[in-house]
This record gives structure tokens, sequence and C-alpha cells, in this order.
């Protein structure tokens, strides 16, 4: 396995995290169902509470896509046309644990050249 290459903080082509009050975390072409907001003391209608939930299910759903393709563009093993959600999360926690190894080994160099 070759080494990954260094991480930076800000990665290019890496999608920053998305605000949880940010309703542009959308992909291009999906439709939206938007949320019914009603003044101080009016109660929702059993349709309007429904299309509140389809519309947070559907942001939550889309934040979970973001998440998994900033995976896929961090972790150097990983190809945009691996979509497997347990490959993704296998590779990833592998990847971690290069990393913190390679902390390791970095941190020892560091107090053997100290001494």
């Amino acid at each position: 396995m070759h080494p990954p290459p260094p991480l930076v903080a800000a990665a290019p082509g890496v999608i920053p995290p998305a605000d949880s009050r940010d309703s542009d975390t959308r992909r291009p072409g999906s439709s939206r169902t938007s949320r019914v907001v009603k003044k101080k003391g009016e109660l929702l209608t059993e349709n309007e509470k429904k299309a509140n939930h389809i519309a947070s299910e559907q942001k939550r759903r889309q934040n979970i896509r973001v998440g998994y393709d900033q995976l896929i563009q961090i972790v150097p093993t990983l190809t945009p046309s691996q979509r497997s959600e347990a490959l993704i999360l296998q590779k990833t926690v592998e990847y971690i644990r290069y990393l913190l190894m390679e902390r390791e080994i970095l941190e020892g160099q560091v107090k053997e050249a100290g001494q």
C-alpha cells in the first residue's frame, strides 16, 4: 500500500460541511419540498406536518450524501465510482488508523531528534 498524500485543511474539491440551517445543500436538478411556516400559535395541518417531515428527511439524506462524497475525496484509496457506504466507511477507518500510526512514528522521531 502506498502512503497517502498529506491532508491539507482546505483541499481542492473538498466540499465544506453544510450548515444545518443552509438549505442550498441539494444537488443540481433535485427537487425540493418547501417547509410550511406559520405564525406563532397557529397549528399545522396533517398535510403540512407531512410536507415538513418529507422536506426534513430529504435534507438529512442529502447531508449524508455530501458526507460520503467528502470521504471519497479525502481518502486516497477511494474513487468516485465506489458508492458502497460500507466500503467507504471501511476504507475510511483503515485510513484513519494509518494516519494515527504515522503520527506515532513522527512523534517518536521528534522525541529522538530532541534528545
